[in-house]
């Protein structure tokens, strides 16, 4: 069985057309849908790059692996699943976006930390470094090399245009996402005869909303909904509206990149023994709340697509709607290729479900948790743990005394939050009883107890 995970930044549980939403065109991943299980409730294990892809590569929590929040990296000592798979003989490759190293101020010219991959091609950010996708363009594009670089995002965010969109002034063939798949598939046509996992990352929507001049006007702004419980004024609808299309332009772009990569997998025969997995690392909040980008608690920050097709589904498709998380595709790659899991791995493999089965074990809840820093100047962490069930949202912080909680079956948009009130008092002890075992059982156990004393 051989592995391909696909994972698109930053994208919207709700962004693809297979779940519901009619404004968008995502006819690839709707395809890989009908012929796959797609799962309606997962959920990201942090709402933030680098704690989220450090949870996918381990099959552990944030407070386990130790990467709490953005600028912490991932120790090379911990346990991944491209570590395990290579021992099995598999050739692990990661193509785009991996995140699990601070990338500002880093040097994008010297060797990154393996982490089990035998082939690694790491572009952290789009057009911003030194690094594999940019020297792509100056070998095959050099007429567009200059415009397709952009500021790293720590300026992007000091300087509060991180979230600006506009036309790029380079067309879809010179992309980021045309690179990604472009070259996973070079890769495949080398080593597609031997067993493989290859992670196409892709960095596309994240912001800045920077779109291929071709893929400009495929959203026509005045078409689009406006954003939920935000206030929306004369002064403001326009640039809402087109940083909206912009971002729906950018996630049809990446379904037709996908388009390209899944189409490989059939004319090579590939993908009869091939798992394709997709998901994002978290969500967007795209003008709702008031808010872009993510790093919250709200479903629009922590809610992610998930979609898995085995071969032996041959079309058969299914919704699945138990509760999962992103770092159960962890274990379920173990699974699908055999693959000794290590006691490490807190995640839960998701072959179960896709067999169909009852998987009574399951935690019926999501486990999401952030850390924060104050301000730029105070630099005390504020600790951020959500329980997310099909029924509650719960969301404690370490620095206040009270908590949000959100009856999920009476108010499904979280807008009336019901924490102290004597009708719940019951239901919020136990949810919160509940989260405190959840964390309890998942304290970190390495490194390993080697004597009694």
């Amino acid at each position: 069985m051989n592995i391909l995970l696909i994972t698109v930044d930053q994208l919207r549980w709700d962004a693809i057309s297979c779940s519901g939403n009619h404004e968008i065109e995502t006819p690839h991943i709707d395809r890989l849908s009908s012929q796959g299980a797609r799962f309606t409730h997962a959920f990201t294990n942090a709402p933030a790059c680098m704690p989220a892809r450090s949870s996918l590569l381990t099959g552990r929590f944030p407070h386990a692996h130790g990467v709490r929040g953005g600028g912490v990296r991932l120790s090379e000592q911990e346990v991944t699943f491209p570590q395990i798979l290579s021992q099995r003989g598999y050739h692990t490759a990661h193509i785009g976006k991996l995140h699990v190293q601070n990338h500002t101020y880093r040097d994008h010219t010297s060797p990154h930390p393996s982490y089990g991959y035998r082939t690694l091609q790491v572009t952290d950010e789009r057009g911003t470094y030194r690094d594999p996708y940019t020297q792509w363009v100056e070998r095959h594009y050099p007429e567009y090399a200059k415009a397709v670089r952009i500021e790293p995002g720590a300026s992007r965010v000091r300087n509060g245009t991180d979230h600006l969109s506009s036309e790029g002034s380079f067309p879809a063939k010179v992309s980021h996402s045309r690179w990604v798949s472009d070259t996973s598939i070079e890769f495949l046509r080398e080593h597609g005869g031997t067993p493989f996992m290859l992670w196409a990352s892709f960095f596309d929507p994240h912001s800045p909303f920077i779109v291929p001049s071709d893929w400009a006007n495929k959203y026509d702004p005045n078409s689009l909904s406006l954003p939920r419980n935000c206030e929306v004024t004369p002064e403001n609808e326009a640039a809402i509206r087109s940083k909206k299309a912009a971002y729906y332009a950018l996630v049809s772009h990446v379904d037709d990149c996908i388009g390209r990569l899944l189409h490989y997998l059939d004319e090579s025969g590939l993908a009869e023994h091939t798992t394709v997995m997709l998901s994002s690392d978290h969500g967007e909040f795209l003008g709702d709340w008031g808010r872009w980008g993510k790093g919250r608690s709200e479903d629009e920050s922590i809610r992610i697509p998930m979609i898995i097709r085995t071969p032996d589904m041959k079309g058969n498709s299914r919704v699945i709607d138990d509760v999962v998380q992103l770092f159960d595709l962890a274990p379920t790659i173990c699974d699908l290729t055999n693959s000794m899991k290590p006691q490490s791995m807190q995640a839960r493999s998701l072959l179960p479900l896709l067999r169909g089965e009852l998987d009574e074990e399951r935690t019926p809840f999501a486990l999401v948790e952030i850390n924060m820093e104050i301000s730029r100047i105070n630099t005390t962490e504020v600790f951020e743990k959500t329980y997310r069930s099909k029924d509650y949202r719960l969301t404690l912080w370490s620095s206040r005394q009270e908590g949000v909680l959100y009856d999920l079956n009476k108010d499904p948009l979280q807008l009336n939050n019901v924490w102290g009130e004597p009708d719940y008092k019951d239901i919020q002890a136990e949810l919160i009883w509940q989260l405190l075992q959840r964390l309890m059982q998942t304290e970190n156990t390495l490194p390993a107890r080697t004597h009694p004393f």
